[in-house]
């Protein structure tokens, strides 16, 4: 076992990619675009001119810090991409790409973070030690994706039980009412207490902010608290409410919603929605399931900001409460089973950042 400076570990084959621009993404193609969201596939092309071959390869990306390892030939999306090809002799490129999971690179928000990657020391095993690490680690892997694909089944589950019982909300299939809001929940914006004033910053209450609005139904848990002064100046709301982000660098992050179960502070980049009669379950479904309605209105060229005047001027569907509370009891039940997948899924996450420390540590 062995250190080597990132530079002489890894190559930066960027410019070997060709980018293809997030407007010229294809819902379907031949060819798959790699960019720095979240999903592994951001797009796809028909072209194959410049289509990147060298693989496999690793995708950091620049703004994001999302990790991909790509063993088929790709294209790369426009913005803040780097391709990564291994430059270390019998260097296995999967072991590579799990030894820069172990990285510490920090979130400096919508910033390039390359640099901090670059500064890395990478531990090399020999290369059956590689091999066997590889095949260690792709099994938690493996059983970690099984894990959430049942997640993603149950939301489905979910989502079909609304649609069954409310219609489409954006299309109203079933013709119900459509109601401002405003009209029927409270909306609140966060603050930001000033940075200037450092007693406003503490342990007293949580402050949340867009990273916590995740694709989990309750908002994470957050990194920075405020102190009792700091609530006071704050903007807070109880357990119940949605909190929904407002403004992010990108139009995908606008409009994800998550639950608060529990009281919390919360920053300008969030709307807090806080139902009056209203289910605060069937209210968050509506929302995840009407995303591309509430966007509608935000142009990314002005600063790409929902206010809280934009949202409190957007119709939805409010059917009888009694309809919503059997809905909510259905999402209760589907909630329970994704409980347990999710504590296994959390055990074999341990165990996975458990090998990672070992070898990489």
């Amino acid at each position: 076992m062995m250190k080597y400076n990132f530079g002489d570990v890894f190559e930066d084959v960027t410019k070997k990619g060709t980018k293809i621009p997030r407007m010229e993404y294809l819902a379907e193609g031949k060819y798959p675009v790699i960019d720095q969201g979240k999903e592994f596939i951001g797009g796809y092309t028909d072209n194959y001119d410049g289509i990147f071959n060298d693989v496999p390869a690793i995708i950091f990306g620049d703004h994001t810090r999302i990790l991909k390892y790509v063993d088929t030939p790709f294209f790369i999306g426009a913005d803040g991409v780097k391709i990564l090809a291994p430059k270390l002799a019998g260097a296995n490129c999967k072991y590579l790409y799990y030894a820069l999971q172990k990285v510490y690179v920090p979130d400096t928000g919508y910033n390039r973070h390359f640099k901090w990657l670059k500064e890395a020391d990478i531990v090399v095993h020999d290369v059956n030690k590689q091999n066997e690490i590889v095949g260690q680690l792709d099994l938690l892997t493996s059983m970690m994706n099984k894990h959430q694909l049942l997640l993603d089944r149950y939301d489905e589950l979910v989502k079909s039980r609304f649609v069954e019982m409310f219609g489409d909300p954006v299309v109203n299939t079933h013709g119900w009412e459509k109601t401002r809001l405003a009209d029927k929940c409270d909306i609140v914006t966060g603050n930001t207490p000033s940075r200037k004033v450092k007693e406003y910053y503490g342990s007293n209450i949580e402050w949340i902010k867009s990273d916590n609005i995740t694709d989990a139904k309750i908002l994470t848990t957050a990194t920075e608290y405020l102190s009792e002064k700091g609530e006071e100046v704050g903007r807070t709301v109880e357990a119940g409410s949605i909190l929904m982000t407002c403004i992010a660098g990108s139009l995908r992050s606008i409009g994800n919603v998550a639950i608060a179960d529990r009281k919390v502070a919360f920053n300008q980049q969030i709307n807090a929605i806080i139902p009056n009669e209203q289910n605060t379950h069937f209210m968050y479904e509506q929302f995840r399931l009407s995303k591309d309605y509430i966007c509608s209105g935000v142009n990314m060229a002005l600063k790409g900001i929902l206010s809280k005047g934009q949202l409190s001027e957007i119709e939805f569907v409010f059917p009888p409460i009694d309809l919503q509370k059997q809905f909510a009891d259905f999402a209760a039940q589907a909630d329970k089973s994704k409980l347990t997948i999710q504590k296994s899924m959390d055990n074999l996450r341990e165990m996975r950042d458990s090998l990672l420390q070992e070898y990489f540590g």
